[in-house]
């Protein structure tokens, strides 16, 4: 059996059914929480910032994508064929730990580059997404 517990009534059955099996069968029961990986409209909006960055830097928009995992990301530890290699990836962050990982970017480009990054909510969203998004 395999079930999404989200409400009490989820909980409840899943427990009902590891009651009503037969003990005197051996039975493997796993319980592992759902971690909900970055959206797509974080993703979005991470490489439309990306994209604004490179107009208003020069920089390469993947170089960026380089840099900003360096700078704010901990880093998994791989050996491949006995070296040793640090590996830098969004890929695995859930949608909260993304989120930090963007509001990190949006400070320092408003602190160290003085470049508005904004969010969809921001007065300014529609301008700057129809400016930048066909840059993309």
């Amino acid at each position: 059996m395999k079930r999404k517990i989200i409400t009490e009534l989820d909980r409840e059955m899943v427990i009902a059914a590891v009651k009503r099996l037969d003990i005197k069968k051996v039975h493997t029961v796993e319980i592992t929480e759902k971690i909900v990986k970055r959206s797509l409209s974080q993703n979005s909006l991470y490489w439309l910032w990306l994209s604004c960055l490179e107009a208003e830097t020069g920089n390469d928009a993947d170089d960026l994508h380089d840099y900003f995992k360096k700078k704010y990301l901990q880093p998994t530890t791989v050996v491949v064929f006995g070296v040793v290699e640090n590996k830098y990836t969004t890929t695995n962050l859930d949608t909260k730990q993304f989120k930090a990982y963007l509001d990190k970017i949006q400070i320092f480009a408003s602190t160290e580059l003085a470049i508005n990054l904004p969010d969809p909510e921001d007065l300014r969203w529609e301008e700057f997404y129809n400016y930048y998004s066909d840059r993309l």
